[in-house]
Formats: structure tokens, sequence, C-alpha cells
């Protein structure tokens, strides 16, 4: 395979008169610079910038690249390289096989350079949403909070600087100073800037784009946040304290975006800062000193709070922050927007303090043009993705190995007690055996059932004589499945808790007030919340009648008298309809139909 950085370079260095061969050697460029650690900015910016000097729009320069960004296209691929190099090993060994066979086990693909897309990303939000915001580079805190707010991830692509953005200063000043207040501007790391009356810098117009060329360098240059002199009509000191300046570089673009868009920050202006990060100028709009302290201490706690730390050299009405239209290095200093979010401070504070207090939100039906799409069905007319199921049986009646046989059903997608499973991944909380017999338990049945035992979509955790309380529990299965699903390619939909009472059997839980059969529900509650799976377990018939009454679906199994080992079967569903009672019999190590 060849290197990145060479790829890289003989992009850069290359002409194209084909529009297909450049759009080619775009996506190829692309994903080098995912491998090589790039971000999607630094690729649009360097590879972007390149590719419509070139010729190609905006528009097929960032659907290019986000494509290449895509994790899971990059995942497929990898996947498609690996079988393709396998069954090129098989061909060696098996010369005589025929062409055409061997074709007929190709990958399909694009022949332009693209690949398909990745599996559908199950998410509350669409898969074209969600291939997007990964495309961003967004991390899990981020995506979490563009759906918590129902943002658009459309609204973080940083636009490209306008066709005359050396007189962005003169827009950004027009916007946020009055005529005749004063600023401050110089080139960085210089000892001493200039004044001048925000009027005079407006009234230069073309002239300006020549000046500005002017404060071009390696460090770019700055303007003060806030007036240095008020205008003439000035009563107080308000025009030294309008605004305050935020930002942390060490976050990606798009996730200091994401966060601006979705906490409603009153934004006067965004500036792209021409290195890595994206300046917002926060309307503070404080009267005197003290209330420019007092609104600023709110702001940046409450930012903190919500996973942004600013630096409190930002506090400083004086502070200068990077001056929009010119060169950086030769990266521009540009205007993003004007006027985003909030329209004032005090609008903000209220929205903050009602939509920020990490409770639920009211959401209107006029939110949803149609109904949504029902989550994934686990088990036909039983149980979807995000309910709560729970299997009653008698005591030493075989629940254990019933919720096993289930599991291991599911993900073969094979029948279980007569209802149709469809494939997905189960994770299986062991809190009782141990790992030699919980594996022999899963073997034997995989052999009675002629079912691979060992398939790859059946994980398990062994949780035995561990101390965790419940809610820790439920934190630490949500931790795994999330880490499953980032770095081992595993989409869990489907946790069996076996067994359920086992969790509070320890020295943690014991300690806890309240009803335990309120205690487990919580678990189970917390558990759906953070993962979206599926949950399942088992207890003896009669034993937590509050489970029973908040499951979502119940199948319980009772004696058949007079008839050894044989038992009905009946249903109770939330979303389904009941089913007709029917009998089964125990023949170990399952029950069978």
């Amino acid at each position: 395979m060849e290197n990145g950085k060479k790829i890289l370079n003989n992009f850069v260095k290359s002409k194209f008169a084909d529009q297909n061969e450049l759009k080619k050697a775009l996506f190829q460029a692309g994903v080098a610079a995912l491998d090589e650690g790039w971000t999607f900015m630094d690729a649009t910016f360097q590879l972007g910038g390149k590719a419509r000097d070139e010729g190609l729009s905006a528009d097929d320069v960032e659907k290019i690249l986000r494509n290449a960004f895509s994790e899971e296209k990059r995942r497929t691929e990898r996947e498609a390289e690996q079988k393709a190099a396998a069954q090129a090993a098989q061909a060696a060994a098996q010369p005589a096989q025929a062409p055409q066979a061997q074709a007929a086990q190709a990958q399909p693909g694009m022949a332009s350079g693209y690949a398909a897309m990745g599996p559908t990303v199950i998410s509350p939000i669409s898969a074209t949403m969600m291939q997007q915001m990964i495309a961003l580079g967004l991390d899990n805190q981020s995506l979490e909070l563009l759906q918590n707010f129902k943002i658009d991830p459309e609204a973080l692509s940083i636009p490209w600087p306008a066709p005359d953005w050396r007189k962005d200063f003169a827009k950004l000043l027009a916007a946020t100073f009055k005529p005749d207040e004063t600023v401050e501007f110089k080139i960085s790391n210089t000892p001493s800037g200039s004044r001048e009356i925000v009027s005079k810098i407006i009234a230069q117009d073309e002239a300006l784009k020549k000046i500005m060329k002017q404060l071009d360098g390696p460090d770019g240059a700055l303007l003060t946040i806030n007036a240095v002199k008020g205008g003439a009509d000035a009563t107080d000191e308000s025009w030294h304290y309008r605004y305050v300046v935020v930002d942390n570089p060490k976050m990606t673009l798009a996730k200091q975006l994401a966060y601006y868009k979705a906490l409603n920050l009153p934004c006067a202006a965004l500036v792209n800062t021409g290195a890595n990060s994206v300046q917002a100028w926060i309307k503070i709009e404080a009267h005197d000193q003290e209330e420019y302290k007092e609104r600023v201490d709110f702001l940046f706690q409450t930012l903190e709070s919500q996973g942004f730390k600013v630096d409190d050299g930002n506090r400083n009405p004086n502070q200068m922050v990077r001056m929009p239209g010119v060169l950086r290095n030769g990266k521009q200093q540009y205007l993003i927007a004007l006027e985003q979010g909030a329209k004032n401070f005090t609008e903000w504070r209220e929205w903050a303090e009602y939509s920020l207090d990490g409770k639920p939100l009211v959401e209107l039906a006029s939110d949803s043009e149609e109904a949504p799409k029902k989550d994934v069905t686990i088990i036909e007319n039983v149980l979807r993705a995000g309910e709560f199921f729970l299997f009653t049986a008698p005591p030493k009646s075989g629940k254990s190995l019933a919720l096993m046989d289930m599991a291991l059903s599911i993900c073969h997608g094979e029948d279980w007690l007569g209802n149709t499973t469809n494939a997905n991944d189960v994770l299986y909380i062991n809190l009782e055996l141990t790992k030699s017999v919980f594996l022999n338990r899963l073997f034997l049945l995989g052999e009675k059932r002629n079912l691979q035992p060992n398939t790859p979509k059946f994980g398990f955790l062994n949780l035995r004589g561990t101390a965790l309380t419940p809610l820790e529990i439920a934190q630490l299965i949500a931790k795994r499945i999330q880490g499953a699903k980032k770095l081992e390619n595993h989409d869990y939909k489907v946790v069996v808790i076996d067994p359920i009472s086992a969790v509070l059997h320890n020295p943690k839980s014991s300690r806890l007030s309240g009803s335990p059969h309120q205690i487990l529900m919580q678990m189970v509650d917390s558990i759906i919340a953070l993962t979206g799976c599926a949950v399942v377990t088992s207890t003896n018939i009669g034993e937590y009648p509050y489970l029973e009454s908040r499951a979502d679906s119940v199948i319980s199994l009772t004696p058949v008298e007079g008839s050894l080992n044989t038992y009905q079967i009946k249903g109770s569903f939330r979303e389904f309809p009941k089913t007709l009672a029917r009998e089964c019999s125990w023949i170990y190590p399952r029950f069978i139909v």
C-alpha cells in the first residue's frame, strides 16, 4: 500500500486536467490524511483548497472528504481488504479455481474510487446526519449535545471565506461596534498597536484590502474584544464591557461549533483563527465592571459544567482576539458568521437556567412530521431494542439455561420457544456461575441445537463476586458496550442479566436504602437509557411483582398438573398482542415447544 505522506505530497504537487481523476485523487488523499491523523478541517482547508483551485466545486469537495473521513466506511473498506487478501491467498493455494468463481466472490465497488457507506447507524437521528457527524470528527460528548438539542450537523460546517474576505474586519466592526467608538489592533507579538475610530476604518472600503495585506504574518493580527474608547454619547462604561471571547483550542473546530450551537450561546460573531480554533464573541452587555464579572462568571461556570473549559485569561475585557481579514502563517483569519444563538445575555441566561439543569426537556409532538421508525425488533411480537423483558418460571426449573438459549438464538437469528428472532449481538452479564461452568453450558446448548457456541456475536461479562452497586453495574455495562462499539465493531442490542437478584447480594448493595424491587428497576432503566439496548432477565414466579408490572414484555412458564416437565407458556406485552397459551417441555438443557 502506498505511503500516506507520499499520496498527500503527490496530490498537492499534481495538476489535474480531468475532473473524475481529480475527484478520485482527492478521495485517496482524504483517506491518507485520515490515516496520518489529520482532522477533517485540516483536510478541508489544505486538500480542499487545492481541489477548488483545480476547478472542483465546494460542494463536491465537502462531499468527497466527508466520505473519506467516514469511520463506518473506513471499517467496511478494511473488512473488504481483509476479505480480498484472504481470497487472494485462497486463489494462490488453488490455482485451478475458475476466474468466474473468483469474480463472483469480489466485493462490489465504485469505479471512481468511492466505497459504499457502512451499515446503517441505529440512532435517534437519521443515518445520513450521523454520517455527517462522524465525518466532522465529533466525539460521543459532542454527538450527545447535538442529539439532545436537535442540532442539524449541517450547521457545524465551516463555510469557505467570502470572495471579499479581506473586508471581514470592516464587516465585524460594523456589526459589533458603534461608528464613533475606538478600537485597537496590531500584528501579533508586537509591543504596541494602532488605535482608530470604527467609522474611519469602515470608510476605507476597497483600500482596506491593501491595508489588511500589510498585517499578514506568521502570527496573524489581533483586535481588542471591546472598544478602548466610547463614543460621544456614552453615559457609562458599557462600551468596555460588551463582549467576552470564548474558545478552546484543545477541541476540534467542529466540536467547538457543536458547543456554541447546542448551548445557544449569544454570539455576536464567530471568527476562524487561522489555526485550530473558532473564537466566539459572546454578548455580555454589562453596564459596569461588577456586572461584567458576575455575568462572565456565570457564563464560564455554565460552560465548564457542560465540559467546555475556557482559559481564565479570556475574562479580561481588554483581551485581544483574532482579527479577520488577514493571513496567519498562510491561513486565513476570517469571519464565519454574525448573530448566532440567543439574542442577548439575559435571554440566554433564562434559557440556560431552564434547559441545562440536567433534567429532560418538554418535547412537542409537532417536532415530528411523521411517526418515527420503530426500534429494532429482537424477537418478533415479543421484544424490541430499548424494552425490558422478564422471563418467569418456578425455582430450579432451568431459567438460566433458558436465558442462555435465548441469547444464543438471537445471535444466530434462530427461533426461541417458537418465536422468530432477528440476528443481533448479545451481551450476557454472568453474576452467578464460574467462567468454566458458564462456557460449558453455552457449548452444551450449541451442541444440542447445532449452533456455533463460540460466535463473535455472543459477548459475556463475568461480574460474579464484584462489589458494585446496581447503578455502578449499569454504568459499567454502558461503558463496555460503548467501548465494544467504538473499538471492536460490536453493536450490542440485547443485555441479559442472570440472575438479577444477585445484584443485591454484595456488601455495597446491601447498604442501600429503599425497596429492592425499585433499586433493580432503576438499574434496568439506567442501562436502557445509557445504551438503548433491550434488557432481559428472569425471576421466580411472583418473586418481584414490581418488576413484572414494569416490564414491557413478560413470558411466564407454569407447570402443567399431572404432566412431568411440561409447562404452559403465557405472554403479556405492552407493545404487542397477547399470545395464546401453549405448552412446552423441559428436555435438558432447554425448553422445547
